[in-house]
């Protein structure tokens, strides 16, 4: 569905109306119900949609513009045009998305303590990956995976 609303009314739009068209998993307590992610670039814009096949294989290594611009085959500059036209958001804001659910998906389905998770997410420290998580779920890590357990105990 976010394909066809992307390719009618463009990236930004897609952005922000698809969270509204999929009914996520009921999240209890405090936590968001959602993460904004952005929905990938237009098919359109190959550079752009190389560099982010590429950080998603990457995303434990420090990533910046001048590294995503390089496998786009593009200035810094040109790719950060590039970039926010085709996802509507900034390529450290994706990022952050990218290894928060990443994130997720570590306190999912092991136990790996939170220092492992963080690092092999591309958080730099536990702390940063804590202060990005609870900014866009409203909840700690250890908090989620305890109540992600919760839940499908039930």
């Amino acid at each position: 569905m976010g394909f066809l609303v992307r390719k009618d009314f463009g990236a930004a739009v897609a952005n922000a109306v698809t969270p509204r068209l999929v009914i996520q998993p009921y999240r209890a307590g405090g936590q968001a119900q959602y993460i904004e992610s952005p929905v990938p670039p237009e098919p359109d814009d190959a550079p752009v949609a190389r560099s982010l096949g590429w950080a998603l294989e990457h995303l434990a290594e420090p990533i910046g513009v001048p590294d995503l611009a390089r496998q786009a085959g593009l200035s810094p500059r040109t790719y950060l045009r590039h970039f926010v036209r085709a996802t509507g958001t900034t390529p450290g804001k994706w990022l952050i998305a990218q290894r928060v659910q990443a994130a997720l998906t570590m306190l999912e389905t092991g136990d790996a303590p939170v220092e492992e998770i963080a690092a092999a997410a591309g958080f730099a420290t536990p702390v940063t990956l804590r202060h990005h998580f609870g900014k866009l779920l409203q909840t700690s890590p250890s908090a989620y995976r305890r109540t992600f357990r919760e839940c499908r105990a039930e």
